[in-house]
C-alpha cells in the first residue's frame, strides 16, 4: 500500500487514517496523543528569555546611551554562541 504523507497509522488498531484528524476513522482512537501533551507542555513552560539589559523610557539619556552598546556586545554573545552550538552540532555526526 503507497503511503501518502497526509495519512497516519493508529497505534491503536494499525489501520491508515486521514492525518488531519483528530480520531481515528477506524476504531474512534485519538490520534498524536504524546505529540499534543508535548506541545501543551511546552506551552505551559513558555518561551525561554535571554537576559538581555534592558532599556527604558524613564531612563536618563546618560544611561540610554551607556545601556545600548551593552544590549549589542550581549547580542553579539548570543549570536556568537548560536553559531557555536550549530556548529557542534553539525560536526557531531
Amino acid at each position: 500500500m503507497k503511503v501518502d504523507s497526509h495519512l497516519k497509522r493508529c497505534k491503536n488498531c494499525g489501520k491508515w487514517t486521514d492525518g488531519k484528524l483528530d480520531h481515528c476513522n477506524h476504531c474512534d482512537h485519538e490520534l498524536d496523543v504524546e505529540y499534543k501533551k508535548e506541545v501543551q507542555k511546552r506551552m505551559d513552560l513558555g518561551d525561554p528569555k535571554l537576559p538581555i539589559i534592558q532599556v527604558r523610557d524613564h531612563d536618563p539619556l546618560w544611561i540610554k546611551i551607556a545601556k545600548r552598546p551593552i544590549q549589542v556586545a550581549q547580542l553579539i554573545l548570543y549570536a556568537i554562541m548560536a553559531f557555536l552550538v550549530y556548529l557542534t552540532t553539525t560536526f557531531a555526526h
